[in-house]
């Protein structure tokens, strides 16, 4: 038997190949081979603060991550343009999955496409993480939410890819979390504010059997999130909160 862990390190990224603006992480399956599986809303605060230098963006690469480079996500404001359009905030995130930038405007939630295809039953989700609120809490409307202190929050999610008639199904910023096609989640609870790398590990909750032929058909997506706020996905959360993440580790079942 051998016991799968997939390593998400943050080593390899580099700056979007179109407008040299921001930064997208890959992944490196051997010495030749990468894969692109990783996503953020960078493209999509592009579009509402176009004069924005490369390290203000919500998701960057930093040099001082756990070991070697992490991600830090900071939650920034989209300025006029995204006070016009009703959406303020731009929360840090990363996420296995795509970003369609021609949706971003339109329709936030439906831009952020959670998930990719997996073929393993992962038990726990374990890193490093720092987190720093921002100093005011501002709804959607870009009121401030007195004595509410903004949280980040770092989940994962595997569930099924086809609905009953077998279409496509995959997860938005919207449906994430409740999703009748959602088999497990691991999710944290308690992420405090801390200024030192703070160890998590958290188990995978399933509500329901996962069926082992199917999962080997890459019949269901796996989706792992970081965001600086919480509740940034519906604009709501405080400038400046930052987190960063490093040293991620999916632990999957053993097989024969």
């Amino acid at each position: 038997t051998h016991n799968t862990v997939f390593h998400y390190d943050f080593e390899h990224f580099e700056l979007d190949a179109d407008s040299k603006k921001f930064y997208n992480w890959y992944e490196m399956i051997d010495e030749e081979n990468r894969k692109d599986q990783w996503a953020s809303g960078n493209p999509g605060f592009k579009l509402s603060k176009s004069s924005a230098k490369v390290e203000e963006y919500p998701t960057i690469p930093v040099a001082e991550g756990y070991e070697g480079y992490g991600v830090k996500l900071e939650t920034r404001s989209t300025g006029g343009f995204g006070a016009m359009v009703n959406m303020r905030i731009a929360p840090g995130n990363l996420f296995i999955g795509t970003f369609d930038v021609a949706n971003a405007l339109k329709d936030a939630m439906a831009a952020t496409r959670m998930g990719l295809p997996f073929n393993q039953k992962p038990l726990r989700l374990s890193g490093y993480y720092k987190f720093k609120p921002g100093k005011v809490f501002q709804d959607r409307g870009g009121k401030e939410v007195p004595g509410r202190v903004d949280q980040p929050d770092i989940y994962s999610v595997l569930y099924k890819n086809t609905d009953a008639e077998g279409n496509p199904v995959v997860l938005r910023g919207d449906d994430v979390l409740t999703h009748p096609n959602i088999v497990a989640l691991a999710r944290i609870s308690d992420a405090k504010p801390c200024d030192e790398w703070t160890p998590f590990n958290l188990e995978y909750e399933y509500y329901g059997e996962v069926d082992k032929v199917l999962l080997m058909n890459y019949g269901y997506n796996l989706a792992l999130v970081f965001t600086s706020s919480i509740e940034g996905a519906s604009f709501c959360g405080a400038v400046g909160s930052i987190l960063h993440v490093d040293q991620v580790r999916i632990d999957c079942e053993e097989y024969e």
